[in-house]
C-alpha cells in the first residue's frame, strides 16, 4: 500500500466515522423521542431518567440529559482526561437537541401505534443509533460513564450485571410511578430489543474470519494473503491421521469484505487447497484489539494521528 493508497484510506475512515456519529446520534434521538417519549415508555440509564421527569413535570428530556451529564463530564475529566470526554460530549449535546426537536413532532398519532409497537420500535431504532455511535467510540454519557468510573474501582466486577440492575431501578420507578403492571412490562420490551439492537450492530461490525489452509503450495498463498490482503499469516505444522503425512497448514484472520478476494487469490495460486472458513467473534492481540477495551479506540485514534503526522 503506497502513501496515496493510506492517505485515501485515512480520509474514508474519517468520512465513514463523521457519517456514523450523525446516522447513529439521528437514529437514538429519534428513538427516544418519536417512540419512547410519544408511547410512555421508560428505559433505564439517564434516558429513562429524563423521559420520568418530563412526563411527571414537561420538562425538556434533552436539556434534563444536558443537566444530568454535566457532573459526571467533570468527574470523568479530572480521572480520564478531557480527551477522553470530548466524543461523549458531542454525542450528548447533539443527542439532546435532536431530542427535543423531534419531540416537537408526533408522526405517529393518526396511526395510533400500540404500546407495544413503540416499544419495540423505539428499543431498535435508538439501539442501532447507539450500536453505530458505540462502534466508532462515540457515547451518549450517561450509564456509559457510570460505567469507565465503576471500572476502576471494581476491574473484575460483572459491568453488564450492574448495568442491568440500574435500568431495573430506572424501569421499576417508572412502573411503581405509572401505578401499572403493564407499564413495566412494555418498557422490558423496549429494553430487551435496546439491549439486542446494539449487540447486533457491533457483532456484526467485529466479524472476523477466521480461515485454515491446507496445500502443497502454502508458501504462495501464504504470500499472496500478506502481500495483497495486508494480513499476518500463522503456518502450523498438522497430520493427517488417515495418511499419516504431515504438511503445513495456514491460520490467518480476514475481514468479512477481504473473502471475495481472498477466495480470487486461492483459486488463481491453488484452486484444489482444502480450506475452512468460519467466523471470529472476537479477535484480541497485535494488529487487532487490546485485551483492556479502554484501549481499543486509543489504539485507532493514535494510528491516525501518526499517518496524519506522516501527510
Amino acid at each position: 500500500m503506497n502513501f496515496l493508497e493510506q492517505k485515501k484510506r485515512i480520509g474514508f475512515k474519517n468520512v465513514m466515522r463523521w457519517l456514523a456519529f450523525f446516522t447513529g446520534v439521528v437514529f437514538y434521538s429519534a428513538g427516544i423521542a418519536l417512540f419512547f417519549s410519544a408511547g410512555d415508555i421508560t428505559v433505564g440509564g439517564f434516558s429513562g431518567i429524563a423521559l420520568l421527569i418530563n412526563r411527571f413535570t414537561g420538562f425538556p428530556v434533552g436539556v434534563t440529559l444536558i443537566i444530568m451529564n454535566v457532573p459526571m463530564f467533570i468527574i470523568c475529566a479530572k480521572v480520564f482526561g478531557f480527551k477522553f470526554i470530548i466524543k461523549s460530549i458531542a454525542g450528548v449535546a447533539v443527542s439532546s437537541v435532536l431530542i427535543d426537536l423531534l419531540s416537537n413532532f408526533n408522526l405517529f398519532e393518526e396511526v395510533a401505534l400500540s404500546p407495544e409497537m413503540y416499544a419495540l420500535f423505539g428499543g431498535v431504532t435508538a439501539g442501532a443509533g447507539i450500536g453505530l455511535l458505540y462502534m466508532y467510540g462515540y457515547t451518549t454519557g450517561g450509564s456509559d460513564l457510570i460505567v469507565w468510573l465503576l471500572r476502576l474501582k471494581m476491574p473484575y466486577a460483572n459491568m453488564g450485571t450492574i448495568l442491568l440492575v440500574l435500568n431495573v431501578i430506572v424501569v421499576s420507578a417508572g412502573a411503581v410511578f405509572a401505578g401499572s403492571a403493564q407499564s413495566f412490562l412494555y418498557s422490558a420490551i423496549a429494553v430487551f430489543c435496546y439491549s439486542k439492537a446494539i449487540d447486533t450492530v457491533l457483532v456484526t461490525n467485529d466479524r472476523l474470519h477466521l480461515i485454515f489452509i491446507i496445500s502443497n503450495k502454502y508458501e504462495e498463498i501464504a504470500d499472496g494473503i500478506n502481500n495483497i490482503l495486508r494480513r499476518g499469516v500463522t503456518v502450523i505444522e498438522s497430520k493427517g491421521w488417515f495418511t499419516k503425512e504431515s504438511r503445513p497448514m495456514i491460520m490467518c484472520i480476514i475481514d468479512k469484505s477481504q473473502v471475495y478476494t481472498f477466495r480470487s487469490l486461492l483459486k488463481e495460486r491453488d484452486p484444489e487447497a482444502f480450506f475452512i472458513l468460519t467466523d471470529a467473534r472476537e479477535v484480541i492481540g497485535q494488529g487487532f484489539k487490546d485485551i483492556d477495551p479502554v484501549n481499543w479506540n486509543k489504539k485507532k485514534e493514535i494510528n491516525i494521528e501518526k499517518w496524519n503526522k506522516n501527510s
